[in-house]
This record gives C-alpha cells, sequence and structure tokens, in this order.
C-alpha cells in the first residue's frame, strides 16, 4: 500500500514537470514593446512569466480584429495581469498560466489603448491565418 501511494503521489507531480514557462520582458529599454513579440507552441498548462522593465504597463488578452483594450480590462474568460508600475529596479513580474493552446492576443490596455496603437502587443501560437504582424497593423490603425 506504501508503495502504491508514492507512486500516485510521483504522477501527480509529472504534469507540471512538463510545464514550459515562456519569459517575455515587457517595456524592455524603456520601448513600447513586448519582447519576445509571440511564443509558438504553448500549451494548456504552461505559464508566462510577464516582467514589467518601465513606466506603467499591463498584459491584457483582447482580439484580433479590435486589438486595443478598454482601460478597464480585456476579454471575458482572458488575463489580465492589471497595472504594474516599474520604477528605479523595481521590476515587478506576473505569472499567467494558459488554459488552452488556443490563440491569444494581447495588448497593453495603457492610456485608453494608446500603448497598443504605438505597437505593444504580443500573441500566443498566432496562425499562418492570423500572424502577430496582422495583429500588430490592425492595433496601429485603431
Amino acid at each position: 500500500m506504501h508503495f502504491t501511494s508514492i507512486v500516485v503521489a510521483a504522477f501527480a507531480v509529472v504534469p507540471s514537470a512538463f510545464a514550459a514557462n515562456f519569459a517575455v520582458n515587457v517595456g524592455q529599454d524603456n520601448t513600447f514593446a513586448f519582447n519576445p513579440t509571440s511564443i509558438t507552441g504553448a500549451v494548456a498548462g504552461d505559464t508566462i512569466t510577464f516582467t514589467f522593465m518601465s513606466r506603467n504597463h499591463s498584459a491584457t488578452t483582447t482580439t484580433f480584429t479590435t486589438p486595443c483594450p478598454p482601460p478597464d480590462g480585456g476579454v471575458a474568460g482572458g488575463f489580465d495581469t492589471g497595472f504594474q508600475s516599474a520604477t528605479g529596479t523595481t521590476q515587478p513580474q506576473s505569472v499567467v498560466t494558459l488554459a488552452s493552446a488556443d490563440t491569444q492576443w494581447v495588448a497593453c490596455r495603457q492610456a485608453n489603448g494608446g500603448h497598443c496603437r504605438l505597437g505593444m502587443t504580443f500573441a500566443v501560437n498566432p496562425t499562418a491565418s492570423q500572424t502577430y504582424e496582422q495583429f500588430l497593423a490592425n492595433a496601429q490603425a485603431s
């Protein structure tokens, strides 16, 4: 019985051991940008660690066709880190766990979408028919 408990406990840890973490810098070098601008191959259970490096930004789920989120939040069921203020040596982090491998579009919601329109956008698993480049163009044109 003791051996069975150990085996069951070991298998309970396995899924999290295989989860990937994607590191994304937000506002690096005082820019209005996510670095990298997109990630691919992310699956449910993977995490994204957003490190806020300058100013006051968010990482907020939005849509492909309406990329710049309103100041009060993004898409229902998506994620929103809230505004994270990076000042001096303070670089806050927000870790988001992905609920699925679906494509997700992300932007900064600061300044009524102003940061988004400057190109502060990010994509999780963009596709050939909905590319990061087109999402960025949609944001800049909004």
